[in-house]
Formats: structure tokens, sequence, C-alpha cells
């Protein structure tokens, strides 16, 4: 999968937030802290640093949602960031996106934080992230 097809299925996503854009994910993707892992209809971009992980961004097609791919990309993520010595894994997601929050919840994924307005979607309206974690 190119940057121009990540920024592209980002944007079909039907993401509220900004979609990440090519040179974006190009310039994540040249990161030797970088670990992109990819399914049909779906990815994942995560980053290691030392004892901790973190997932910047699952996506997955609208129509292709409940199938397991989010979980089978995060377990994928969470596997190789343990086998490089990762020991803990974060990420944040909007306290009004009920589908993820339930998929982190059900993957052992915990409350650890808050950071206020820190989503702005694309209406204006602005969210709350919640920021997770979990022992990996």
């Amino acid at each position: 999968m190119t940057p121009f097809e990540m920024a592209k299925l980002h944007l079909l996503s039907g993401s509220l937030t900004r979609p990440w854009s090519e040179s974006e994910y190009k310039i994540l993707l040249s990161t030797d802290t970088i670990r992109f892992f990819y399914v049909e209809n779906g990815f994942l971009v995560g980053r290691l640093i030392g004892p901790d992980a973190e997932i910047l961004n699952v996506i997955v097609h609208p129509k292709y949602r409940r199938l397991g791919k989010a979980r089978y990309l995060i377990d994928k993520f969470e596997k190789e960031a343990k086998e490089e010595g990762s020991s803990k894994c974060f990420l944040e997601v909007a306290e009004s996106n009920s589908r993820a929050n339930k998929l982190y919840q059900s993957l052992n994924y915990l409350s650890v934080g808050k950071r206020k307005n820190y989503y702005e979607f694309v209406d204006g309206r602005k969210d709350n992230a919640s920021i997770l974690a979990k022992e990996i």
C-alpha cells in the first residue's frame, strides 16, 4: 500500500477529523521507529519508542468494518512491538468514537488520561481525546 493509497483510504474512511495527506504518510513511513501493517481495505501505523509503543492510526474502510480487520492489525502491531522490546502500548481516541472505544476496551486498553478539546472535527466541533494504554 502506497502513501497515496493510504491517504485515499483515510479520506474514504469517513473520519470526522482531517484525513492525513499522502505527504504525511510518506514522511511517517520513512521514519525508523514507524511500523506499518495492512490488510485489504485497512491499515495501521504505529511507532516504537523504547519501552513504549504507540498506535497512531487504524483505518478500515466503512464497508469492511466489524470483520476483525482492526483487531488483527492491532494484534500484529502489539506482537511486533513486544518482540522489539516494548512493554506498553498507547493510543488516543475521540471520546465520541463509541465503536473504536468498544474495540479498545475489548482488547484490554484502559484509560490513563485525557486531552481536552484535542480533536477538531471538519464541521468545527471539538472532542476530548481519551489516552488509552495496555501492557503487552
